[in-house]
């Protein structure tokens, strides 16, 4: 059995002190000489040197590892935020543990706990989409719990924010007026609004921003109109099966997989996309330029916002007295085939 290689056996080998070693293989500042790091970083390769990340995690309390905790790593909008955050942990020295709570706030503090008691060093906690005061406020002390535990955190909407946490977020507002605006350019005015939970930040500014775009066409808001979803794909089609005798001309879906779900119940009656209705999008999910219609959506860049993420935690961990951050990223409209002009009736 062979033995562990020790940052003593590199020292005693390369002549130089343990703690000369210990700073190049940690990437600790130092005056070291880019010849000795180069000999050290040879050395550590060529013996099979290991670090031992828990002793270092015990002695610093460091782990230089951030938590992620995300309701559905199924949805690509959840799993394109992971791969942001991944890919700038790995590019700057630092790991990430994935947390898929399944949307049950209660596992949520589970992982949180967990996290904890791995000496995390930042989290990133994206809210979970469930609906109801007793659901929030689950969420609201899960938020209080990661105070406790002075951990630093990002959130990745406005829901229930407060310092000192951090958030990366988007102007839902303006990306719900976008889509709004362009369905009424097209002259429809029977628009049917599949919205998020209620209480959700992200979904409330969205439905303030279509309320907007329709007083700006000096036009009346229907609360009939407008059918409150989960994100879902299910919430889609039950959306359409709900709504189907309003006579609706035009959907806008607050996110892609609601989108999909009302292409397929569109269907079920026997209207295509978009020659009996007009259908709008949120996230620009991949698979919405692939569809056999392609959709017509909001694009948020949600991978930028998982890097951005993880370079908010790594500066809150190693600057404790940072001053929190709100970070916000520019949506764009991305016009594809499943809207088109509503044609006015034709005269007697």
């Amino acid at each position: 059995m062979s033995t562990k290689v020790t940052i003593k056996d590199i020292a005693r080998k390369a002549g130089l002190s343990p703690a000369t070693v210990s700073l190049v293989l940690n990437d600790r500042p130092s005056r070291i000489s880019e010849q000795t790091k180069e000999q050290i970083r040879a050395l550590a390769q060529e013996m099979g040197y290991h670090p031992n990340y828990a002793a270092v995690s015990l002695k610093t309390r460091r782990s230089y590892t951030l938590g992620l905790i995300i309701p559905d790593i199924r949805n690509d909008y959840y799993a394109s935020y992971a791969k942001g955050m991944e890919d700038a942990c790995q590019k700057l020295g630092y790991t990430m543990i994935l947390c898929s709570t399944n949307s049950n706030p209660e596992r949520e503090r589970q992982y949180i706990e967990t996290l904890s008691s791995k000496n995390i060093d930042g989290i990133a906690l994206v809210v979970t989409p469930c609906s109801g005061d007793s659901s929030m406020s689950t969420y609201t002390s899960n938020q209080d719990l990661v105070f406790s535990l002075k951990i630093p955190m990002v959130q990745m909407d406005l829901t229930n924010y407060r310092p000192p946490a951090n958030a990366v977020i988007c102007n839902h507002e303006t990306g719900g007026y976008m889509a709004t605006r362009h369905l009424l350019s097209l002259g429809h005015r029977k628009i049917l609004f599949i919205s998020g939970p209620a209480g959700l930040e992200g979904s409330e500014s969205r439905l303030e921003g279509c309320k907007k775009a329709f007083a700006d066409y000096s036009l009346p808001w229907d609360e009939a109109m407008v059918y409150e979803g989960d994100y879902s794909y299910r919430a889609g089609l039950n959306a359409v099966d709900t709504c189907i005798i309003r006579n609706f001309t035009a959907v806008f879906a607050f996110n892609d997989l609601m989108a999909c779900g009302v292409y397929n119940g569109l269907n079920k009656y026997n209207l295509s996309v978009p020659d009996d209705v007009s259908v709008v999008g949120y996230d620009d999910h991949f698979v919405s330029s692939i569809l056999s219609v392609p959709l017509t959506t909001v694009r948020q860049p949600i991978y930028e916002m998982g890097k951005e993420s993880a370079r908010i935690l790594i500066h809150a961990s190693e600057e404790p007295s940072a001053e929190p951050v709100v970070s916000t990223f520019d949506l764009q409209l991305i016009v594809r085939k499943s809207t088109r002009m509503l044609q006015p009736p034709a005269q007697a």
